[in-house]
């Protein structure tokens, strides 16, 4: 994104594709306005029926983006596309005032400063986001002129840019609110100039209908009685990203903010119920109390190994299960109390948030969010359920050990033993994970699985398919499931189990926890152990 100081002012922008419909092109229609009246004060139309998606996260310039729910990109050759998005973007310098402050002592070097961010502001802006959205589709403008909208002075910018080879239009209206502030609108669509005539009336029309209005004071949810300080913050930041966007709606339990613009309230009202419930489960197994023994003997090992080499003993201020606490100030189980989970209507607004394809849900530890979507394909909702289950272990066990990355085959494992679960009468019980039995079987039967001395120290690259056996990522995924699985479930039931086995799980979390170190973790977990003997019991159980 932008990093230049001199150009860090708001922006609000939005990047609007044209409806292809096979055959004719038709052009956006005017719909409802985007409005803002709780921060940046403005409205402007959009174009009718396209989705709004919320920015991710510490995004620092994307207020929004739309996108068509249908005929998502046009042709603009016979062999490219070029795809529709819509961006509202905001670039905002007025809490930069050092420029200012010393223009107001007669700095001439700060005055000029700010006139070279006031002089061509618009284009250098518009043209530097641009290519780093289109990843440098070399924009060129080609017709510039000056105006006022509601008596703000405007900029209208037609800019050219290549994609694949062929060009493509991006027109731009920006609105110069303040030395700080500026908005804009921008448009993209085809560059023969028959077919941009048909758009451009329709466009303007919406590049026009910018208004500024009147910030109001947001009305808060009152605390509730139970509340840290950290969820009532929270919860206020989300009302106010909720009052920005379109649709979206916050909900919440007594551990979970859900985020949703999906109004299917049965469904809704699920998803936060099995949120809870599965909770339940994640505490059966690992409990905080736990995690906080293991921390606090990690702890006072690094004090006494710093006092051994003379250094001073780290002035930490303690969490009420005796840790040290993060640098947020706040504990890591008052966090876990604020877990976000964002919910899109469908995978195509997943991805467009910004979901990885070919997945189904994800949990980012540097946003702090799990993501997922409502996906009804083939079986129902059963895809939606498991992923919640996977990627919200994921979520509490961030939260749980804090920094602590295990290994993929005890991480993302132990995510699809969880996923496994089934929720009937509104409780969970374990049950083999479905997506994944058929798939190690079939590798155990043709003798294509990774050895499970190897699979265990398995980085998270060899874990997603790079690595010496050509096994794909999936492939590991499936074992890693049936190897926890058969750790936690195999005792009395596993031909040839070895009780000594019951506690590798344990040994290698509360090792790691302890030491932060992957190998010691794995080399205590599996010292001594029958890497044959353990191996034909796993196939035994597994095939069963």
């Amino acid at each position: 994104m932008l990093h230049s100081a001199r150009i860090l002012v708001l922006s609000l922008l939005a990047l609007v594709g044209i409806l292809d419909v096979p055959g004719r092109a038709q052009a956006p229609k005017s719909g409802d306005y985007y409005k803002d009246e709780v921060d940046l004060g403005f409205k402007v139309k959009m174009p009718k029926d396209w989705e709004f998606t919320p920015p991710q996260p510490n995004e620092r310039y994307v207020v929004g983006k739309y996108t068509p729910p249908f005929n998502r990109y046009i042709n603009i050759s016979p062999s490219n596309r070029l795809w529709l998005e819509a961006y509202i973007l905001k670039f905002d310098r007025r809490s930069d005032s050092s420029a200012e402050k010393k223009k107001s002592k007669g700095n001439k070097e700060a005055e000029e400063q700010l006139s070279d961010v006031t002089e061509d502001r618009h284009e250098s802006l518009l043209a530097r986001w641009l290519d780093e959205r289109f990843m440098g589709s070399n924009f060129q403008v080609k017709n510039k002129r000056t105006s006022k909208i509601k008596k703000v002075p405007a900029t209208e910018i037609l800019f050219e840019g290549i994609e694949g080879g062929d060009p493509f239009h991006v027109y731009t209206m920006a609105y110069e609110i303040g030395p700080m502030l500026d908005l804009a609108v921008i448009f993209n669509g085809p560059e023969d100039k028959k077919k941009w005539r048909k758009y451009e009336s329709s466009i303007k029309r919406m590049a026009k209908s910018f208004q500024p209005i009147e910030v109001k004071q947001l009305e808060l949810s009152a605390a509730k009685d139970d509340d840290s300080s950290l969820r009532s913050l929270k919860r206020a930041e989300l009302e106010m990203e909720a009052a920005k966007s379109a649709d979206w709606k916050l909900y919440e339990t007594d551990n979970y903010f859900v985020i949703s613009n999906n109004d299917d309230r049965e469904f809704m009202k699920e998803m936060m119920e099995r949120l809870e419930a599965i909770r339940g489960v994640y505490e059966e197994i690992y409990p905080f109390d736990t995690a906080a023994r293991l921390k606090v003997a990690a702890q006072k090992k690094e004090r006494e190994e710093r006092k051994a080499k003379g250094e001073p003993d780290p002035d930490v201020e303690l969490d009420e299960l005796g840790r040290a606490k993060t640098t947020s100030g706040y504990s890591s189980q008052q966090q876990s109390r604020c877990s976000v989970v964002r919910v899109c209507k469908n995978d195509i607004q997943y991805h467009e948030y910004g979901g990885p394809g070919g997945s189904a849900g994800y949990w980012h530890s540097g946003h702090e969010e799990l993501v997922i979507y409502d996906d009804k394909s083939g079986g129902g909702r059963r895809n939606t359920w498991a992923v919640l289950n996977h990627e919200a272990f994921h979520q509490y066990i961030f939260y749980l050990y804090g920094s602590i990355s295990p290994h993929s085959w005890y991480n993302e494992g132990t995510g699809d033993f969880f996923a496994g679960y089934e929720y009937k009468h509104k409780r969970f019980t374990l049950k083999p994970f479905a997506w994944r039995k058929d798939t190690i079987r079939t590798a155990i039967k043709t003798d294509q699985h990774v050895p499970l001395k190897d699979l265990v120290r398995f980085t998270q690259r060899e874990y997603y398919g790079n690595n010496d056996y050509n096994v794909s990522g999936g492939q590991n995924y499936a074992q890693g499931w049936s190897f926890i699985y058969f750790l936690r479930t195999g005792r009395n039931k596993a031909p040839g189990w070895n009780d000594d086995w019951q506690g590798i799980l344990d040994i290698y979390f509360e090792t790691l926890a302890s030491t932060e170190d992957l190998k010691i973790a794995v080399d205590t977990a599996f010292d001594g152990v029958d890497w044959e003997a353990m191996e034909d019991s796993w196939k035994g159980y597994t095939l069963k």
